[in-house]
């Protein structure tokens, strides 16, 4: 077996690559799982910049791929950082490798000056140390660092409730508007909506891994509509507004091809908290979805359960417990593992 760099500008590479991550996530009896599209993986490996940079590692059986592992990291911000996924042709398990993809990857990282590594996984609940991945995660130095739990909305939900958790919110909203864009977001709006997608990572349940915040610029966020756009991604991005700036949002990614939808991410400013603006933004982005694309019949999300406002939010809408999905931390220390 041997691993060598993905070129990910080579299609017949990067359809082989894709090929076996789909095999590996899709393939397998997981049925909670999501995967990229073509295009959405081809776009994170090439469209790069220094907010985001992804490369692959191929794991190859004499000419056969086998194996496909993902690293992802900033040069931008939290630059002790990387996230490694390593994915296996089911035929293939068992014969270490994962294990030698996993280790390949996270030379990459000590190599590029990363000391916190990190992953995840999803298995069907409950909790289990004895489940697959977590065995995995331990034979290669990793701890859980953090436990969400996926869940699952079934489209559509029908308007009355829509209409019953708007209603409960209203009286606590005074002074602020609930706006849905669709693909793209107003300049004046893209410093504040920038802060707030900044800050989520600082303020959301992370476990024992702590994060700075990002370094979005309405310039990079600018780029990042561009190929959203060109790889045919619409997202619909709900925003409580006060005063001209954006206070809190909601974004939901449409994947360019069958009925699903992501929840990337929900957010309300810290000095705006208690006006129900979390429920306003998710209500609205719903509506929009429900009128514009009666085809999505789904949404996926994942939330730490430390995080019972959205956890209890979510519930009300109906979203449906799926799977356990912990993330793994691996420390290290200049030559060796901590």
């Amino acid at each position: 077996m041997e691993v060598r760099p993905l070129d990910p500008h080579d299609d017949t590479q990067m359809r082989g690559f894709y090929d076996v991550s789909w095999r590996a996530e899709m393939d397998d009896g997981r049925p909670w799982n999501g995967h990229w599209t073509y295009d959405e993986l081809a776009s994170q490996l090439r469209d790069t910049t220094p907010d985001h940079r992804a490369a692959g590692l191929a794991a190859y059986d004499q000419d056969r791929l086998i194996g496909a592992g993902i690293s992802m990291w900033s040069e931008a911000d939290n630059l002790d950082k990387m996230f490694v996924f390593p994915m296996v042709d089911p035929p293939a398990r068992g014969n270490g490798v994962g294990g030698t993809l996993l280790e390949a990857m996270i030379e990459v990282g000590r190599a590029a000056g990363r000391r916190t590594i990190t992953s995840g996984a999803a298995y069907a609940g409950p909790e289990d140390h004895h489940s697959p991945p977590m065995r995995f995660a331990a034979a290669h130095g990793f701890q859980v660092a953090n436990t969400e739990i996926q869940r699952q909305l079934r489209l559509p939900v029908d308007d009355a409730l829509l209409d019953e958790v708007d209603a409960d919110g209203e009286p606590h909203r005074s002074g602020y508007t609930v706006t849905t864009f669709v693909d793209d977001l107003p300049d004046d709006l893209l410093p504040s909506y920038c802060a707030l997608v900044n800050q989520l990572v600082v303020d959301a349940p992370t476990g024992d891994v702590d994060y700075e915040a990002n370094s979005m610029t309405p310039d990079s966020m600018r780029e990042q509509l561009a190929v959203q756009r060109r790889i045919g991604r619409r997202v619909y991005r709900s925003l409580a507004i006060r005063d001209g700036e954006a206070v809190a949002h909601s974004d939901l990614a449409l994947q360019t091809e069958g009925d699903t939808a992501v929840q990337w991410g929900t957010y309300v400013h810290r000095g705006h908290r208690g006006h129900r603006l979390g429920a306003a933004v998710k209500v609205a982005n719903l509506r929009a979805l429900q009128r514009e694309r009666p085809d999505i019949r789904r949404i996926d999300t994942s939330n730490a359960e430390t995080n019972s406002w959205m956890v209890s939010i979510n519930e009300r809408l109906g979203f449906e417990i799926l799977a356990v999905a912990p993330s793994f931390v691996r420390h290290l220390v200049q030559g060796t593992p901590a």
